[in-house]
């Protein structure tokens, strides 16, 4: 409304001096129509200011503001000229009036300060350097012929305005189809609105170098009009990128065609050069000089233009080198460059779909490096590569072309055969696998063996789809394992049924803990030389509400391989706790309570953390909890492990070494933990009495154990004469039927009330 209002306002005033161009007033009704127009369009630039989304676009349009009320100032200066008809060849009024063009020049300049850009000025000076420089040709083209002699000041000024103006005009097409800014109509005002002060002022400065300026024109009327375009387009203008492909190589393309727009306006300068006969030597090869100049810029923009396509190309190259790197990267193993399993997968659906069509079979063998982990854990994980990258080498050799070997992960491998027969076929590859298991591998000065089992299942016959083939094959491997290892066996679907119950019985394990369906027994041990008890060991049982009571060898292992022996095991040490302190609480002569460990609780729990709040929350003195711990747990991480124990044990916890002699036995680690106990696994024990081998490893152990001065107690004494035999070899204590079963706690506390108290507590420490 209020660009309307100023505008019928102006025309107006323009309507009055075209009425009588000659009259007295004309000339100031066109001066007070300028006024009018100039003031508008500043006033409605300055309402547009801070009203847009960007604080660049913001900044451009307070910058245009600025510009419009400068251009008003002029006319205001151009009016005191008038009154004191002062006239110099660079006036007041051509400084306010030029500002015009610079204003909206440095306002579309700073739109392309974006950081997240790679910098444009190089490119952007070039064209506007262009720009400015035909334009000034063809001002001069035009002007010089009909300018006075000695008129040098006022031509110079004259051919400012269009060279002013038609930079402003370049540098905001420039910027838009830099900043990929869609077409708008705020944009598009502000352009003609430049193109219209541009021509307007070059047709101007014609005619007054011809003296042929007339009050009440349309030229005057051109120059309000453009001015409240100017306006309206700033208070409107706001960035709106277009993120299309398409339209994005549209405005690179424009761009490519500035230089020849360039050559265009120097040619036409020059045509028109050579038309006119009015020019002197002097003048002439001025223009000359600018038309190079112009060829020059437009020459170096080109080359610019084609480095920068040199560089486009050479950034898609390495952009196109990396993707397939990438690709490379995450369709293989890093350490053997195998196909990973997304490529095995891809590669077997691709056979799958061949067989289903040519009704034939495809194969996959799932193979697995036995005992891989004793290797990384004895000789460290350089070693385990090495051997992975030897079998991965192995197995290439072993298969055609067409088949493929890809790790699964871990030491796991898995084989694609396409085209397969029959059963006969695969049962051949597999035989070389197993050949494999023959050999043995020079690594690090140590001779590996290769025991390898795989599980083998065909499609269609096994499976339908990849995962159902991947998960027979797995199911096949298992029992190929659970056969002695260093075997393969084809997939049955009776072994499904075993799966199945594994599923199921880790299905209803998940639920247990919150039922209530587990608890704890607590097997007494005690002191051999006295037959005191001395502590107990906490037992887990499960009585499911479908299955009724299930074996902790059932459970357990579901347990371990399913995790939820980190939840199970947390509840079960804070169950101990507490039952071991509300028995201290009733004066018992309870001096330990053992609770085992799992490796996954060292792995997948701050285990120190959690035994210091269930010592917290229980009021059990640290001195009275055991922990018991596999070998197994010993030889994996042992750095994390030593770490963990060394600060329970700090705490006055002790810690026991299960099981002994069934896993790594080792005396390296022996001597790096803070361990008090080794526990002589009950199948020494049970086998002492008959057989010398066993009774003589019993008393190796206990020998060893006294070396290092730690005390041992044996598992699973049933009988007088084992606990006789350990008496002899000097173990100190026991556990087992002869002294107790594991018992509920209420069966306990009897039992423990039958017990005298002994005078002290054991030693928990050693030096």
């Amino acid at each position: 409304m209020l660009t309307l209002t100023g505008g019928a306002l102006a025309w107006a005033l323009w309507a009055w001096a075209a009425a009588d161009p000659q009259a007295p007033w004309a000339e100031w009704a066109d001066n007070a129509h300028w006024t009018v127009a100039y003031a508008t369009a500043a006033w409605v630039a300055w309402l547009g200011v801070g009203r847009a989304d960007w604080a660049l676009d913001n900044r451009a349009r307070r910058t245009f503001a600025v510009s419009l009320l400068l251009l008003m100032f002029g006319q205001l200066a151009y009016a005191v000229q008038l009154v004191f008809d002062w006239w110099p060849p660079v006036a007041p009024s051509d400084l306010f009036f030029l500002a015009l063009g610079l204003g909206f020049l440095l306002g579309f300049l700073g739109l392309l300060e974006d950081p997240a850009k790679p910098p444009v000025w190089r490119r952007v000076g070039l064209d506007v350097l262009g720009g400015a420089t035909a334009a000034l040709a063809f001002a001069l083209t035009l002007y010089l012929p009909r300018a006075p002699s000695g008129s040098a000041w006022l031509v110079a000024a004259s051919a400012a305005y269009p060279v002013v103006m038609v930079s402003a005009a370049v540098t905001t097409v420039i910027a838009m189809l830099h900043q990929r800014q869609r077409p708008s109509w705020a944009g598009t005002l502000i352009g003609l609105g430049l193109v219209g002060q541009a021509t307007g002022w070059m047709a101007w400065n014609v005619g007054l170098l011809g003296g042929s300026v007339a009050n009440g024109s349309l030229l005057s009327l051109w120059f309000s009009g453009s001015a409240l375009l100017l306006g309206l387009g700033s208070a409107g203008l706001r960035t709106d990128i277009n993120r299309d492909p398409a339209y994005d190589r549209l405005c690179e393309g424009a761009l490519r065609l500035l230089p020849l727009t360039m050559v265009g306006l120097a040619s036409a300068a020059l045509g028109l050069l050579v038309l006119t006969d009015r020019l002197g030597d002097t003048p002439r090869g001025v223009l000359v000089v600018l038309g190079l100049v112009i060829l020059l810029l437009a020459v170096l923009r080109q080359t610019q233009q084609l480095g920068d396509r040199d560089r486009l190309l050479e950034a898609e190259r390495a952009v196109a080198e990396s993707r397939a790197a990438l690709e490379h990267q995450a369709q293989h193993d890093a350490l053997t460059g195998l196909p990973n399993l997304q490529l095995l997968r891809d590669r077997a659906e691709r056979a799958m779909a061949m067989a289903a069509r040519q009704r034939h079979r495809v194969a996959l063998l799932f193979i697995d490096l036995d005992q891989f982990k004793e290797v990384n854990d004895t000789l460290g994980h350089a070693a385990g590569d090495a051997l992975l990258q030897h079998l991965a080498h192995e197995l290439q050799g072993l298969l055609r072309q067409a088949d493929t070997v890809a790790r699964q992960g871990g030491d796991e491998f898995c084989i694609v055969l396409p085209e397969v027969q029959d059963q006969n076929e695969v049962a051949t590859v597999a035989e070389k696998v197993m050949a494999l298991s023959q050999r043995s591998v020079a690594i690090e000065g140590h001779d590996l063996p290769l025991h390898l089992s795989v599980g083998i299942a065909l499609f269609p016959d096994n499976a339908a789809d990849f995962n159902t083939l991947m998960q027979a094959a797995d199911t096949a491997m298992y029992r190929a394992k659970a056969a002695g290892r260093q075997g393969y066996r084809f997939y049955d679907p009776a072994m499904n049924a075993e799966a199945v119950a594994r599923m199921q019985l880790r299905s209803r394990l998940s639920k247990a803990l919150e039922r209530g369906e587990l608890s704890l027994r607590y097997q007494p041990q005690v002191d051999l030389a006295s037959g005191r008890v001395v502590g107990v060991e906490t037992l887990m049982r499960w009585n499911s509400a479908e299955w009724g009571p299930v074996s902790p060898a059932q459970f357990i292992p579901v347990a371990e391989d399913s995790g939820l022996i980190v939840e199970m095991g947390a509840w079960a040490l804070f169950e101990s706790c507490r039952q071991a302190s509300t028995w201290m609480g009733m004066g018992l002569p309870l001096l330990r309570v053992a609770v085992n460990i799992s490796v996954l609780q060292f792995r997948r729990s701050r285990l120190d953390e959690q035994v210091t709040e269930a010592l917290a929350l229980t009021g059990l003195p640290a001195e009275c909890l055991e922990l018991e711990v596999t070998e197994s747990v010993m030889m994996q991480e042992q750095d994390a492990v030593i770490a963990t124990l060394d600060r329970l044990g700090a705490m006055g916890i002790g810690l026991s070494i299960d099981d002994f002699g069934t896993g790594y036995s080792s005396l390296s680690y022996l001597k790096r933990l803070r361990v008090n106990k080794l526990k002589i696994d009950q199948s020494f024990v049970r086998d002492a009495t008959e057989s010398e081998g066993a009774a003589g490893i019993v008393r190796a152990v206990v020998q060893m154990a006294k070396a290092l001065g730690l005390s041992t107690l044996a598992e699973g004494v049933e009988t007088e004469a084992q606990r006789d035999l350990l008496i002899a070899c000097g173990c100190e204590g026991a556990q087992g039927y002869l002294f107790a079963k594991p018992l509920t706690a209420d069966e306990l506390t009897t039992w423990l009330r039958q017990q005298p108290p002994l005078p002290t507590p054991p030693e928990t420490t050693r030096s």
